[in-house]
């Protein structure tokens, strides 16, 4: 598998940058014409070179076609990382649940693209590097109201 990361940062000119830090693309536009043709010439040369291999894309944006077949104008990758669903299944699973019931959106939204492409759903390494916490910290509500925090003497409730 090849995961291929910030591919937003390089489709489009502009991306993260302001205005007078980018040059238009020859039709004024910022999609960046060179990029699109590199990534579908790496997604064809892995396809050709090694049958069975997976490229996924990090791509952050609704550029349309990321898991397209090259020759249907597409960009060629086999699956694009869902960063979306990350967060939201996140930041859903941090709420405490008796606020969980005005957070089902976050869960039910994603149904609205997930067949515009090849997603693939996973948890990046993003979210537990340069202190920000483990995965556990992240959801962890603490112990539900009325119970004792000490191990193995909950009091019922």
């Amino acid at each position: 598998m090849l995961r291929c990361d910030a591919v937003s940062s390089m489709l489009y000119l502009d991306y993260a940058r302001g205005p007078g830090q980018w040059i238009p693309n020859r039709d004024g536009g910022n999609i960046n014409y060179d990029a699109l043709d590199f990534w579908k010439q790496l997604n064809s040369a892995v396809k050709e070179r090694f049958p069975g291999a997976i490229t996924v894309a990090e791509e952050s944006t609704a550029f349309p076609g990321i898991t397209a077949p090259v020759r249907y104008g597409g960009l060629g990758f086999d699956f694009k990382w869902n960063m979306g669903f990350m967060h939201d299944t996140l930041e859903y699973c941090s709420k405490d649940p008796v606020y969980k019931v005005y957070e089902h959106h976050k869960l039910i939204l994603p149904m609205e693209y997930s067949f515009s492409e090849h997603f693939i759903l996973a948890y990046s390494h993003d979210e537990v590097v340069y202190g920000k916490g483990s995965m556990l910290g992240k959801i962890w509500t603490g112990p539900p109201s009325g119970r004792s925090t000490t191990a193995g003497t909950a009091s019922p409730g």
